[in-house]
Formats: C-alpha cells, sequence, structure tokens
C-alpha cells in the first residue's frame, strides 16, 4: 500500500514536471482583462442626453510560466545633430545605448540608425550574437553634426525592425532626439499617421525627448499613434535609466496592438474620448493603446450621447478589445461587453446613480487635459489665459468627490498657477525644463497606467 501510494506520487510529480516543461516551450500569454464602467448609469431625461464610460484594460501581472523572455527586435534611432553635443546629451546617449547592448541577449535582433542632415546605418538588423565589441565600438563612435531629419530616421528604423521581425519577436523603434524636425516630414499629423502605420504592421514606436528644447507635442503623438511609450528626459544623465526601463517593459509584453472597439446602437452617437485620439472603421470607434506589459493597466474615458426622452433601460452599445498574441503572433478579439443604460426623469433617482469612483478618475483626467491646455498658452506668453484655464481645472475638481486623488490635483493645479507669476521668461532654461515637466506628469497622468 505504502509502496503504491508512493508511486502514485512519483508519476503525478512526473506528470506535473512534463507539463511544466511542455507549457513553458510554448504558452500563449494569458488573456487581458476588460472593465467597462458608466460614471452614471442613468441619463436624466428631457436633457442633452450625454453619459461617460469608464474603459479599464488590464494585462495579469503573471501571463504564465515561461523559462525566458521572448526574442526582442529593437531599432535604436538616435539623433546626432549638431545639438546634441550640448550639455554632454549625445555622451549620455551613448552610455545609454552602451548599456542596451549589453542588457540584449544574443538571439536578439538590434539595429542601430543615426540621423541628422542625412540617414546612416551604422549597425543594420541582424542578431547580437558574439558582435558586442563591434557594436559598442561603433555606439563610442557617433559623433554630433548637421540638422534634425527626424522622419529620415523614423522611416529607417521602421525597415531595419521589418527587417528583423519574426515569428514571436517584440518589434519597437527606440526613437531619441532632443530638437525640432527641421528636414523631411516635419507635420506632427503626418508623423503620427506613418507611426500609426507601422504599428499596424506590428511594429511599435517609443520616443524619447532628451533635454528642453525638443518638441514635446511630436515626440507625444509620434508615441501616441505608434503604439509605444514617450519618456521626457530634461536631465540627460536619466537616459540610461529610460532606455534600461524600456528594455523591461518590452520583454515583458502581455499583449501588442491592443485596441478597444466600441459599437454603438441606433440613435447613440459617439462623443470623444478624454486625452486620447481615436479613430472611425466602418460601425466601429477605434481607440489604439498599443502594447501592455505584465501588470500594466490603461484607463480610458469616452462620452456617449443618447437620443429619445422615453423613459427605461437602453442598450447604447458594446466594448471589446483587439490584440495580438505577441508569442504566436496570433490576432485576438475578445467577446464584447454590453453598455446599458437607463433614462430616468426624476433628478434624485439620477443623482443616487453615480459611481464616484469612476467620478474621480474623469474629474482627475479631465483636470490634466486642461493642465496640458494651460501649459501650450503659457509656452505662448499667453500667462492670464493659462491661469484662467487652470482655474476652470480646479472647479471640476471641486465638483467631484472628495478624495486623496483629487485633493492632489488641486494642490499641483493651484502651484503651477502660482509658479507662473515667478517663471519670467518663457524662453529661459529654468522655464522650459519646468513647462516640459509639467507637461509629462499630465501625459502620464492621461496614461493612467
Amino acid at each position: 500500500m505504502k509502496t503504491s501510494l508512493l508511486d502514485n506520487r512519483i508519476i503525478t510529480l512526473a506528470v506535473a514536471l512534463a507539463a511544466l516543461f511542455l507549457g513553458a516551450a510554448g504558452v500563449h500569454a494569458a488573456p487581458l482583462m476588460l472593465d467597462v464602467r458608466s460614471e452614471n448609469r442613468r441619463v436624466l431625461v428631457p436633457g442633452p442626453g450625454d453619459g461617460t464610460i469608464q474603459i479599464q484594460v488590464i494585462a495579469p501581472d503573471a501571463p504564465a510560466i515561461r523559462t525566458d523572455r521572448q526574442r526582442l527586435n529593437l531599432a535604436l534611432v538616435i539623433d546626432r545633430s549638431g545639438s546634441m553635443a550640448e550639455a554632454r546629451k549625445l555622451d549620455f546617449v551613448k552610455a545609454a545605448a552602451h548599456h542596451l547592448v549589453d542588457m540584449m541577449g544574443a538571439d536578439d535582433h538590434l539595429s542601430i540608425v543615426t540621423y541628422s542632415q542625412q540617414v546612416e546605418i551604422p549597425w543594420p538588423s541582424r542578431p547580437v550574437g558574439r558582435d558586442r565589441g563591434d557594436l559598442h565600438r561603433i555606439v563610442s563612435g557617433l559623433y554630433p553634426g548637421g540638422s534634425t531629419f527626424l522622419s529620415g530616421g523614423l522611416e529607417e528604423g521602421f525597415r531595419q525592425a521589418k527587417a528583423g521581425k519574426r515569428k514571436g519577436t517584440l518589434n519597437r523603434i527606440l526613437l531619441l532626439s532632443d530638437g525640432l524636425a527641421n528636414v523631411g516630414v516635419t507635420n506632427r499629423g503626418a508623423l503620427r499617421e506613418r507611426a500609426g502605420e507601422m504599428a499596424e504592421k506590428g511594429i511599435s514606436v517609443s520616443t524619447f525627448g532628451v533635454g528642453n528644447d525638443f518638441d514635446e507635442e511630436l515626440m507625444t503623438t509620434v508615441a501616441g499613434g505608434g503604439g509605444g511609450n514617450y519618456r521626457y528626459l530634461g536631465d540627460p544623465e536619466r537616459i540610461v535609466a529610460a532606455l534600461e526601463s524600456e528594455f523591461h517593459t518590452a520583454s515583458r509584453t502581455a499583449a501588442s496592438e491592443v485596441e478597444i472597439i466600441i459599437r454603438l446602437k441606433r440613435d447613440c452617437r459617439f462623443g470623444q474620448v478624454l486625452g486620447r485620439e481615436w479613430r472611425r472603421d466602418g460601425d466601429a470607434y477605434v481607440i489604439r493603446l498599443g502594447d501592455l506589459s505584465a501588470g500594466e493597466r490603461r484607463t480610458v474615458f469616452a462620452t456617449l450621447n443618447v437620443a429619445g426622452e422615453r423613459t427605461g433601460l437602453r442598450d447604447v452599445g458594446d466594448v471589446a478589445l483587439r490584440y495580438r498574441d505577441p508569442t504566436t503572433s496570433k490576432g485576438i478579439t475578445t467577446s464584447s461587453k454590453g453598455v446599458s443604460l437607463e433614462l430616468v426623469r426624476d433628478e434624485r433617482i439620477y443623482r443616487e446613480g453615480f459611481d464616484r469612483s469612476v467620478q474621480e478618475k474623469r474629474a482627475v483626467a479631465e483636470a490634466n487635459v486642461l493642465v496640458q491646455e494651460a501649459a501650450r498658452l503659457a509656452d505662448q506668453g499667453k500667462k492670464e489665459e493659462a491661469k484662467g484655464v487652470l482655474g476652470k481645472a480646479a472647479a471640476g475638481l471641486a465638483a467631484a468627490p472628495p478624495s486623496p486623488a483629487v485633493r492632489a490635483e488641486m494642490d499641483h493645479a493651484e502651484r503651477y498657477k502660482n509658479s507662473l507669476d515667478t517663471m519670467g521668461d518663457m524662453s529661459s532654461e529654468s522655464a522650459k525644463g519646468a513647462q516640459k515637466a509639467i507637461k509629462y506628469r499630465a501625459y502620464e497622468t492621461l496614461q493612467q497606467r
């Protein structure tokens, strides 16, 4: 009897080990989780018929048992224009590139693209292998000079990433710049659109703004269109840490090319997405989130409009996710979650329908959209107008349910409003640095990670 029990335990252990081994060899990522909530589950009629929904997308922290990470395919695109000589910016970028080379595995693909007034490819896409010494020599030999052909660098980075793309690789362009695009395509919308086309082909774009003179609206829109991350590096010494963080983020990608798909019923209209861009695709409204790493979450607020004055529960539409499993490259569309709103005439019943948690998060997001608008006005020297927008942000927060997060945003808006008078010349280095830090904080908050 004892021998039989021991044999059974050995068999059970062997089966478990076999499952572990086979599973680790080719597991699929755990599915993303989708949560949809209404700020108010009721709509007051007669009235404008507006409603807001909160959509949260969550990547599980431990998607599957794995013995190693997926292979990376990175294109490192470096601005080496003349301004990169200032404050040793290129030296810090080179130190970060050396660190990235050391972190990559022998089977990872890497390409190095540089741009000034022309684009060069000192290291075409290929496995890192045993060539680290050559890579380090190439990085050490970079020097600054010339103008900023950012679009050319981006295009070549895409070509190199496309050449290194294989089934199951995680593909990303890392674009670093310290200035304004002044050669080639310089229009922000056109560059964002192009980055979106790259993301649709499975290659995301992350951008890194170095110093205080780059165009952060360009860098944020390119990253937003390209489904990657934007990072502000006012202190060049932070570049090494930022590239290391991007490396680990890419290594832990749980889902790529993530999109929220919203479809509405007849007589329901789409309004806007707070702080994010969206597009119309047939009968669907699509919000691109890009790549999600394990444990990461994104929160989106969309406004809808419900027509009619007949009371009762109305099916407004449904929300689903579309993304790609980075392990298998298989496209996945989740089952949709329905959105229903109740039309009521009693204002007391309407007020009872609010979800305080959603109200709070929406108010914080809305305030940061206004902070970004105020910062743009302040950049133009329109400080009084900027203060008016910040006052509007504070009023919106004051109307939200009180919470530590809401109070923190109110304090931040008030401090920013007061600091505008002390900034002086908005073209000074201190003012430019403060402005970029404020806009970056608003950007990070709106990402709702």
